[in-house]
C-alpha cells in the first residue's frame, strides 16, 4: 500500500493508506494539528487513517502533502496564556457593568464601546456565523444610539452569564462521556514466544501484541481482544449496562471487559492498539471533539434570521423609531439556540451511550429518528459475528483429528480448545472470499468456498447444510489437497437473542422497509424470511452481489430521505445522507457504534432518537414563537425595551435548562424515574464513573 493512496473518500472524510515504515501515531498527531482537520483516526491492522475535514479543497490538498511528507508536519502552536485570554474575554462585562456608574453624557460611548468589545471577543464566531453576530451588534448600537445604554448593559451582561453557563454544562457533559469507558492498566502479566528465553514478565499496555498470552485477575480489565485458553470467570461488559456473563476455556473476550471474580490466561487476537476498547474510546474522543452547528439539525433554520430584521426595518421605515426596532432586533430566536444546542447535544448523546449508541453529533440523532428504511448485514448484525465449527465431514479414509489440527493451525488457535473456540467474522469472511493457504511440508492445503472451488479448481460440493429460517447462519467450506476435497468444514453463527422479535419492534418503531444483505457465498440458513416476519410484506433479502446492493440502495434513498444501515463491511456502500452504523467488533470510522447486542441497542437508541427529536423540533418551535411574541410586544409598545431584553434572555435560559433534561431521556421500555435537579443528577453521575475508573486502574 503506497503512503497516500486513497481508499475511499467522500465531501468531508477521507480513508488514506499509510506506509509500513510510518510512525502511525506521530503521524495521526500531526494531521490533527492541520488546519481544518476535525477528527483523525488512524487503524494499525489496516494501515490506514481516516480524516474527517471541513470539505474544503485547501484542507484536502493539505492532509494528502501531509501524509506524503510526515517530515514536514507543522509543529503544534504555543497557546496563549489563559489568564491572558481570559481577562479579554471579560472585557466586555466588565465595561457593562460601568456603564450604570458613568455620567449620562458617557453612557451612549461607553455602550458602543462595550458592543464593540463584544463583537471583537467573538472572533471564531464572527468566522463561522458573521450573520448572527453581526445583527446582535447591529441591534444593540440602535440601542446605545437611541438612549437605551442601560438595556445595552443588561443584555450583554445576561448574555455572558448564558455563555458561561452553557459552556461549564456542556463540559460537564464532556466528563461523563470522557469518563464512560473503562481503563486499562498501565501493564500486565504476559507470555511471548518466540524469544532465546520466553518468560512471563511485565508488558506495557500498548506494548501487547497478537499472540501474547495474558493473565488476568478479579478487577482487572481485558486490555486486547482474545480467546480464553486457561480458567474461567466472570465478566462486566464495557460502556454498556447489560448482566455480567461468565466465560471458561474457549469463549471470546472483547477488551473493555472487567472481571468480576476468577482468573484467566487469554491469548491476544489483536494488538492492544486496534483492539475494541481502543476504538471504541477513539469514537467517544470524536463524539466529544466534534461540535455541531446550530442550523445541522434543522436546515433551514438559518431563515430565523430574517425574521426580526424584516420586522424591525419595516417597523423603523414605518415609525422611524429606532428604539423600538432595535428592540425588535434583540428578539432572535437563534441567540437562545446557539446556547441550548451545544448542552442539548451532549446530554443527548450521553442518553443514547447509556442506551448502547455511541455517536456523534445531532444530526445522526435526526436520521436515526426519521429514516423509514433500515438495511442490516446478516454477518455481524443478525449472528452473533462469531464462528463454531459445526461438523467435519472427510473423504473414505480421512482423520477428522487431523483435519481439525489444520483449522487450528489457521486460525493461530490452540488445538486443545478448537471444539469450544469460536473464529472472529473478520476471518470466516477472509476464507469465504479469498480462501486460506496452510503449508505443511511439501504439501499445500487450501481451505475455500463452494464459489471459489467452483471458479478455481472446477469442483463441486454435494448437498448444501440444511437450512431453517431461525436457525443459524452456515458456511460450508472445503479443504483442497492436490486438486482433490479432502474434507468438508461447516461453520454455524447462531443468530442473536430474540433476532426476529427485535426486527418486528423495529417495523413498530417506524421502519417501512427493512433489507438484509445475505452473504451470497454458498452459505444458509439464519436470514428470516417472509412467514417469520407475522406477514409483513416491508421485510427485503438482498444478496451479497456489488451491482444488485448499489442498485437497491439507489432506488431506497431516490426520493432523498436518508437510511440506517448496521454492517460490519458495507461502509463504502453508505448513500449520501444516510447513517452507518456498526456492530461492537465492527471497523471503527462509521458515525456511531452499537455496544453489545446491536440489535436491542438500535431499538433502545431508536426510541430515545425519536424522542430527542421531537423535544428538539418543540425548542426550536418554542423559540420562534416566543421570540416572535416579543417582537410584535416591542413593534406595538406593550413591552419597553428594558422588558424586551430581559424577556428574551430569561427565555433563552429557560431552552438551556430544558436542554439538560435530554440526559434523562430513557427508552419507553424502561421506567423513568422521578428525577431530582439536573444540575446535582449530572455531578452525582460523573463522581460515580470516576470511582469506577478509579478502581479500575488501582486494580
Amino acid at each position: 500500500m503506497n503512503a497516500g493512496e486513497i481508499l475511499h473518500e467522500t465531501a468531508r472524510r477521507l480513508r488514506l493508506g499509510v506506509a509500513q515504515d510510518t510512525d502511525l501515531d506521530a503521524l495521526v498527531g500531526a494531521l490533527a494539528l492541520l488546519p481544518g482537520v476535525q477528527s483523525v483516526r488512524g487503524n494499525a491492522t489496516l494501515r490506514c487513517v481516516v480524516v474527517q475535514h471541513d470539505g474544503r479543497p485547501e484542507t484536502r490538498d493539505a492532509v494528502l502533502a501531509g501524509l506524503r511528507s510526515p517530515a514536514k508536519q507543522p509543529r503544534r502552536q504555543t497557546r496563549p496564556r489563559r489568564p491572558v485570554a481570559e481577562a479579554v474575554a471579560w472585557t466586555p462585562a466588565v465595561l457593562a457593568v460601568s456603564v450604570p456608574v458613568l455620567p449620562q453624557d458617557w453612557r451612549p460611548g461607553a455602550a458602543l464601546s462595550v458592543v464593540a468589545a463584544r463583537v471583537l471577543t467573538q472572533a471564531e464566531r464572527l468566522r463561522n456565523d458573521p450573520a448572527a453576530v453581526l445583527l446582535d451588534a447591529a441591534s444593540l448600537a440602535s440601542l446605545a444610539v437611541s438612549g437605551q445604554p442601560l438595556v445595552v448593559s443588561t443584555s450583554v451582561l445576561l448574555r455572558l452569564l448564558s455563555e458561561r453557563l452553557s459552556a461549564r454544562l456542556v463540559r460537564e457533559a464532556d466528563g461523563l462521556l470522557d469518563h464512560l469507558l473503562p481503563t486499562e492498566a498501565a501493564q500486565y502479566t504476559a507470555f511471548r514466544g518466540g524469544g532465546d528465553d520466553p518468560t512471563w514478565s511485565w508488558w506495557p499496555l500498548r506494548s501487547l501484541r497478537t499472540g501474547d498470552r495474558v493473565r488476568l485477575f478479579p478487577g482487572d480489565v481485558a486490555p486486547v481482544d482474545g480467546c480464553v485458553v486457561d480458567g474461567s470467570a466472570v465478566l462486566a461488559p464495557a460502556a454498556h449496562q447489560t448482566q455480567p456473563r461468565p466465560v471458561s476455556l474457549g469463549d471470546h473476550v472483547a477488551a473493555g471487559e472487567r472481571l468480576h471474580e476468577g482468573t484467566l490466561e487469554l491469548r491476544a487476537e489483536a494488538d492492544a492498539a486496534s483492539s475494541r476498547l481502543a476504538r471504541l474510546r477513539a469514537q467517544v474522543q470524536h463524539a466529544i471533539g466534534s461540535r455541531d452547528p446550530a442550523g445541522r439539525l434543522a436546515p433551514r433554520i438559518e431563515r430565523m434570521l430574517s425574521l426580526p430584521l424584516t420586522a424591525s426595518a419595516l417597523v423603523f421605515g414605518l415609525t422611524g423609531d429606532t428604539a423600538r426596532a432595535a428592540a425588535m432586533l434583540q428578539a432572535d430566536p437563534q441567540q437562545g439556540l446557539d446556547l441550548a444546542l451545544p448542552l442539548a447535544r451532549e446530554a443527548a448523546l450521553y442518553a443514547l451511550a447509556r442506551q448502547g449508541l455511541l455517536t456523534a453529533g445531532l444530526e445522526a440523532i435526526e436520521r436515526l429518528a426519521a429514516a423509514r428504511t433500515l438495511v442490516l448485514q446478516d454477518t455481524g448484525v443478525l449472528a452473533s459475528g462469531r464462528w463454531t465449527i459445526e461438523a467435519v465431514h472427510t473423504e473414505a479414509g480421512g482423520d477428522t483429528e487431523r483435519v481439525r489440527g489444520w483449522l487450528a493451525a489457521l486460525a493461530d488457535t490452540p488445538v486443545e480448545v478448537l471444539d469450544r473456540a469460536s473464529f472472529p467474522d473478520r476471518v470466516v469472511r477472509q476464507w469465504v472470499r479469498h480462501g486460506a493457504v496452510l503449508r505443511i511440508g511439501e504439501h499445500e492445503l487450501h481451505l475455500t468456498s463452494r464459489q471459489r472451488l467452483q471458479h478455481v479448481w472446477d469442483l463441486a460440493l454435494g448437498d448444501r447444510p440444511p437450512s431453517t429460517a431461525s436457525g443459524p447462519l452456515r458456511r460450508e467450506l472445503a479443504v483442497v489437497a492436490a486438486g482433490r476435497v479432502v474434507a468438508r468444514v461447516v461453520l454455524a453463527s447462531a443468530l442473536r437473542p430474540a433476532a426476529l422479535d427485535r426486527l418486528n419492534e423495529l417495523a413498530t418503531l417506524g421502519f417501512d422497509r427493512v433489507a438484509v444483505f445475505v452473504e451470497a457465498d454458498g452459505g444458509s440458513g439464519g436470514a428470516p424470511d417472509t412467514v417469520a416476519w407475522r406477514g409483513w410484506s416491508g421485510f427485503e433479502r438482498i444478496s451479497d452481489d456489488a451491482g444488485g446492493r448499489s442498485d437497491w440502495l439507489a432506488d431506497a434513498v431516490r426520493d432523498g430521505s436518508p437510511l440506517v444501515m448496521v454492517h460490519t463491511v458495507l461502509r463504502d456502500l453508505v448513500p449520501p445522507g444516510s447513517l452507518s452504523l456498526t456492530p461492537t467488533d465492527a471497523d471503527a470510522g462509521s458515525h456511531g457504534v452499537l455496544l453489545g447486542d446491536p440489535l436491542a441497542s438500535l431499538v433502545a437508541a431508536r426510541r430515545v432518537a425519536q424522542v430527542v427529536h421531537r423535544r428538539l423540533r418543540l425548542q426550536q418551535g418554542a423559540a420562534t414563537a416566543g421570540n416572535a411574541a416579543l417582537m410584535t410586544s416591542a413593534a406595538l409598545r406593550w413591552l419597553p425595551p428594558m422588558g424586551t431584553t430581559l424577556l428574551h434572555h430569561g427565555l433563552a435560559l429557560m431552552l438551556l435548562l430544558h436542554s439538560l433534561r435530554f440526559e434523562s431521556v430513557r427508552s419507553l421500555s424502561n421506567p423513568v424515574r422521578p428525577s431530582p435537579r439536573r444540575k446535582t443528577k449530572l455531578q452525582r453521575q460523573r463522581r460515580t464513573t470516576e470511582t469506577e475508573t478509579t478502581g479500575s486502574e488501582t486494580a
